[in-house]
């Protein structure tokens, strides 16, 4: 049931929420308080009062009768309206609009608020030793890349809710040793607590490592990578290998019976000591098996632009030495 809005009865607006991506001088809000008139009105900038908080907590606890939304997510917009609270957003022509956009198809999932009251912060919080990996990894990746995992993360987030609605992980790996080097990738599966479907794949990559190097691990170490930069790593993940050699290893370090016998595996390791409840098991059939070996005899045939070049074995080095790009 939406809450009881004074949007009916008329009740006078007395704080405006600014969503995250509207600064405090952003002409959308000059306008609305030039329409709104002469009488104060408190402003609420999340970016600043609550730093990443989801979607789902601004409208079941901060929006009310006498509160608007501000904001350039249209389908948030469409979502306030939808629940009987008042929102605005910019309209084609460049002014502000109270009204719903009948282009934007939007669908009220009602998923759950994290439990307790509003937080000062959302944003997430890494390990020390995440943090310090996470910096390294930033100087080996290009600014577009970085962009798709913010990307990724929000589609994620938009999808559970929120970081606090994903209950676990999983990830499907494999790789092949071609005359270019190696091919590998990952398929992630991330489950819900309540509310959502389980996403599948919520994210997928792949890449060529040139380098020649025969370590059964790169393509672990890549889906981790990937883990720890869709900042999913404080969430139970299982480890689905398609590789015998690379399943025995990974328990191994898992367990710490092993910590790593040359970079890549100590790299491995530290990557595995940021997860949460890892468990690697082998994955020899099964619908995720026959989608990863479809997708790496595709990969290994033809070129693609799918593949992301990298050299792993001078990231497992660039973080031995203690290098961090920033």
């Amino acid at each position: 049931m939406p809450k009881q809005t004074g949007q009916r009865a008329g009740l006078p607006i007395e704080c405006i929420v600014i969503y995250e991506c509207l600064g405090q001088d952003t002409p959308l809000l000059a306008q609305l308080k030039r329409q709104l008139g002469d009488h104060p009105v408190e402003l609420v900038f999340l970016a600043a009062r609550h730093p990443g908080i989801p979607d789902v907590e601004i409208l079941d606890k901060l929006l009310e009768g006498r509160t608007a939304l501000l904001t350039r997510d249209r389908a948030l917009h469409n979502l306030t309206i939808d629940r009987g609270l008042r929102s605005f957003v910019q309209s084609p022509d460049g002014g502000l609009t109270s009204h719903k956009l009948a282009e934007v198809i939007t669908r009220d999932n009602n998923l759950p608020a994290t439990r307790g009251g509003l937080r000062s912060s959302y944003v997430h919080e890494p390990s020390p030793d995440a943090e310090v990996i996470a910096g390294c990894l930033a100087g080996f990746l290009s600014k577009h890349q970085l962009k798709q995992f913010r990307t990724k993360r929000r589609r994620i987030r938009a999808h559970f809710g929120s970081l606090d609605n994903i209950a676990a992980t999983a990830l499907t790996i494999g790789q092949r040793r071609t005359p270019r080097g190696v091919v590998g990738g990952y398929l992630l599966k991330v489950d819900a607590r309540f509310g959502a479907k389980s996403l599948s794949p919520a994210s997928e990559g792949y890449f060529l490592d040139p380098s020649g190097c025969a370590e059964p691990l790169h393509s672990l170490i890549w889906a981790l990578i990937h883990v720890l930069m869709l900042q999913l790593e404080q969430r139970p993940l299982t480890l689905f290998l398609c590789d015998c050699d690379a399943a025995m290893i990974s328990a191994a370090l898992i367990t710490g019976r092993d910590t790593g016998r040359n970079p890549v595996e100590r790299f491995a390791f530290r990557l595995l000591a940021t997860v949460k409840q890892p468990q690697a098991k082998v994955c020899v059939k099964g619908r995720f098996f026959d989608r990863m070996q479809a997708k790496l005899n595709q990969l290994t045939a033809h070129d693609s632009n799918e593949l992301v070049a990298i050299n792993l074995q001078t990231v497992a080095e660039a973080l031995e030495r203690g290098d961090e790009f920033q």
